[in-house]
């Protein structure tokens, strides 16, 4: 179907489209069978003028009010949807985009902007079914009809650029249509009609996204700007409260994905909860975050905030047997914690995109509070199908965690799995970017990869005792990469930064006396005993 506002034509010939490819685009999508299609595809097709044909620039419309949402994109919700909106409330804000893109302001609005396009008010809703936007494209057995539309996921993209080939050309043809007009009328010279012609080719040159040049000039102002706005705002980002760390990474930046891995039991919850404490406690700007913990309860997840913060025994909070000297520390605690702007969600089984949609809601309601998201951990999220391949999962959760850390200009720390190639062999090495468990796409996607490993093997006794671990950044997309000692402290579920001790070499690369003990340890266990040394004599001299 045609659109309600046809563009211009020249001559008798239709502007340029193609409808099978609009279908092919919208099939993929609506088939719901790869809830990430819409996030491949609405980069190049941010509006519903960029579908020819009108019945698609509605059911756009659906798909984009949706995805902002933050809900799941197909068939079933985008006809629910169109129920209940007023065909004419659509047609006006499709004709409120044509007059946006005559004026040019279409295609350089901003998202917000543009999302006022297809934010729905209550007076846009009707309960009578007749007049809705969807009876006017035909029903739902129209929307299910363009669900069924063959289309490749592996081609999204490319057939969505193609849609917006089609579009740029109609609006090439539209502009300079225009001055064609009038050049039939105006007295203005040849040589001036050139050059706004010649502007109207650089203007719509500038909204082609892979012909986009940009000259030093306009980019060295911009960057300055962000210079400026950085040193006017020097702590816009996030402070783990771990100094070594924060140097490294600069601080946890809004938009970034933060992978923290290790093997089970080493103490990723621990150590991501001490990194929650410095953002929620911080003296100076306590910041807001939401954990969503799929693993473990929310009050077994704050009996371990408690006993870290308040240097308690973590056994005898878990088992009632905290002694009565101890119990004034606690009401402290609690008082203290209480206070800190944090929110807890403990879900055993969310997909990737509920999750969005939910940190999408707090952060409208919070009116852009929240400052950190967490996630213990990624490879308890769900896909958008329960049939995918672990690999598949894995890079789509990847992924979609990479988008709402960009859109809602918030960072993600996420935790990860290791898998078990870094126990292989006769003595556990250091982690490295391929040991993440499940998919590559987690080192692509992620601004900053972060190892816990363990360099002390030697498990002490008593409350005070510690592990010596090795915080290992691995990748750091912004600064350089480095390792950071720590002292892990299992009875109270605490890490404390250990001083490092210098390389007799000074160049660094993590040598302490806690490494060279676990080298010597590895080495002592595979040397042969030496002649008349007896190993089963206390008195025996260490070789």
């Amino acid at each position: 179907m045609l659109p309600d506002m046809p563009e211009p034509r020249h001559g008798n010939r239709e502007p340029p489209h193609n409808l099978d490819l609009e279908r092919s685009v919208l099939g993929v999508i609506l088939s719901g069978q790869n809830a990430v299609a819409i996030q491949k595809a609405r980069p190049h097709i941010p509006h519903p003028l960029m579908f020819w044909s009108r019945d698609h620039r509605l059911v756009w419309l659906a798909c984009l009010e949706l995805d902002e949402g933050g809900h799941a994109v197909d068939a079933p919700a985008v006809a629910e949807l169109l129920s209940r909106l007023r065909f004419d409330a659509a047609l006006d804000r499709l004709r409120q985009a044509q007059l946006m893109a005559e004026s040019d302001e279409l295609d350089r609005a901003g998202r917000d902007r543009l999302r006022r396009l297809w934010a729905w008010e209550d007076k846009d809703k009707t309960i009578d079914e007749s007049a809705s936007a969807l009876a006017a494209i035909g029903g739902s057995q129209a929307v299910y009809a363009l669900a069924d539309a063959p289309g490749s996921f592996n081609a999204i993209e490319r057939n969505a650029r193609l849609v917006r080939d089609y579009y740029l050309k109609r609006r090439l043809i539209a502009r300079l249509s225009g001055i064609v007009d009038e050049t039939h009328v105006t007295p203005a010279g040849f040589a001036d009609l050139v050059t706004r012609s010649g502007q109207v080719v650089l203007d719509l040159g500038r909204l082609d996204n892979a012909a986009a040049v940009h000259d030093m000039s306009t980019v060295a102002g911009e960057t300055f700007d962000a210079i400026m706005e950085r040193r006017d705002t020097p702590n816009s980002g996030v402070k783990t409260g771990m100094t070594d760390i924060d140097d490294k990474l600069m601080s946890l930046r809004p938009g970034g994905l933060y992978i923290l891995a290790a093997r089970p039991g080493v103490g990723k919850t621990s150590l991501a909860l001490r990194i929650v404490q410095g953002v929620v406690s911080a003296a100076e700007n306590p910041q807001r975050v939401l954990f969503f913990s799929l693993e473990v309860d929310r009050r077994d997840l704050v009996k371990k905030l408690i006993a870290a913060f308040g240097k308690l025994p973590f056994k005898d909070l878990d088992m009632g047997t905290l002694p009565e000297d101890m119990f004034s520390r606690l009401e402290e605690t609690i008082n203290i914690v209480k206070a800190w702007p944090m929110e807890m969600m403990d879900v055993g089984d969310l997909t990737v995109h509920q999750l969005r949609a939910v940190v999408k809601r707090r952060q409208l309601e919070t009116n852009g509070a929240l400052k950190l998201i967490v996630i213990d951990y990624l490879q308890l999220l769900q896909g958008s199908s329960k049939e995918q391949e672990e690999y598949a999962k894995v890079s789509e959760i990847s992924r979609v965690l990479k988008m709402l850390s960009r859109e809602c200009s918030v960072p993600v720390l996420a935790l990860s799995q290791m898998s078990r190639d870094a126990e292989k062999g006769s003595a556990p090495r250091e982690p490295r970017l391929s040991d993440l468990r499940g998919s590559g796409s987690i080192e692509q996607d992620a601004d900053a990869v972060m190892f816990i490993h363990r360099v002390d093997n030697e498990d002490r006794e008593g409350e005070d005792a510690y592990r010596t671990i090795k915080i290992k950044l691995a990748k750091n997309r912004f600064g350089p990469t480095g390792d950071t000692l720590m002292h892990f402290f299992p009875a109270k579920l605490s890490f404390e930064q250990a001083a490092p001790e210098e390389d007799e070499d000074e160049e660094g690369g993590g040598g302490t006396r806690a490494v060279e003990a676990h080298a010597n340890r590895g080495a002592r266990i595979k040397q042969r005993p030496a002649e008349g040394e007896d190993l089963f004599d206390g008195d025996a001299p260490a070789p």
